[in-house]
């Protein structure tokens, strides 16, 4: 069981928990959740693809850093726009599917559809190691250390003034806007940083998963996923949510059959959704009408 599930489970579920963590750094001052993230995703993956003659450090950064930037895109095309039109309203829903719609098209276009191989940084390697019975690779490893050091930065940013800021938009951006906080500003500063971490992760993702144009979709649904079982808005509900996703998705195919994992997937999530609606690490929002 540990061998086939828990150690899967837990690298897989540290880059759903980044999908996840990614979304949630967005919707924290937005209350967007992005569609294009996965395709974000993709696009870092691709970005080490193609290069590979590069010190994979440097790679990592050039696609963090590249990602970034076509997130901040979005949000002056697909996002600001509508929030200034109504901050509440759901039409993200449409404008962030369809730039996912162009960037998958333009990445379609630029690179085929064929799956590209991406070899982890030295030293790591994707050699199979024995620890007490525990078989894993020195990259699987590194994989989960940088998730939560990701996670911990996160939460140490939290606390500073511009976290308080981003937790005071999320509550209420009219309100923050008459304290003197910015929230167009702070949108673009999320989707920035929820960019490089999309980038990040498809830099993490593509040597065990393989870089290719259609790697998106299925990241995004499980980063979905991930996501509302934490909670959304919390960033270690994101990634307990990462995890349980990885660690279910492997017992599935496992236990029952690799075609059936999706279906055990979506039958665990129901069940927990049905006992905490808002999620594992959620609260229960209430507001005064």
């Amino acid at each position: 069981m540990i061998n086939d599930v828990l150690v899967p489970g837990l690298v897989y579920g540290s880059l759903y928990g980044l999908v996840a963590v990614s979304l949630t750094v967005l919707h924290r001052p937005t209350r967007v959740l992005n569609f294009a993230q996965g395709d974000l995703v993709m696009l870092g993956a691709m970005t080490m693809a193609v290069l590979t003659t590069l010190p994979w450090p440097l790679a990592a950064a050039i696609a963090a850093a590249g990602v970034g930037a076509v997130a901040l895109v979005e949000e002056r095309v697909a996002v600001a726009p509508v929030l200034r039109r109504s901050p509440y309203g759901s039409a993200w829903v449409i404008t962030t599917l369809a730039f996912s719609l162009a960037l998958n098209q333009l990445a379609g276009r630029l690179w085929t559809d064929e799956p590209r191989t991406v070899e982890p940084p030295a030293p790591l390697s994707l050699d199979p190691l024995t620890f007490l019975g525990v078989r894993f690779n020195s990259y699987q490893l590194a994989v989960v250390l940088i998730t939560l050091g990701v996670v911990a930065a996160l939460e140490r940013h939290a606390r500073t003034r511009t976290g308080c800021a981003l937790r005071a938009v999320a509550a209420d951006r009219d309100a923050a806007r008459l304290r003197g906080i910015d929230p167009a500003k702070l949108s673009r500063r999320a989707f920035l940083l929820g960019g490089a971490l999309a980038g990040l992760t498809g830099a993490l993702a593509a040597p065990l998963t393989l870089a290719s144009v259609a790697m998106g979709f299925g990241l995004l649904i499980k980063g979905f996923f991930a996501a509302v079982l934490g909670g959304v808005g919390d960033v270690r509900g994101a990634l307990l949510g990462g995890w349980i996703v990885g660690v279910v998705e492997a017992a599935g195919a496992d236990y029952v059959s690799p075609g059936a994992q999706t279906a055990v997937l979506f039958a665990v999530t129901l069940a927990i959704l049905l006992v905490r609606p808002q999620g594992l690490r959620g609260s229960e929002e209430l507001r005064r009408v």
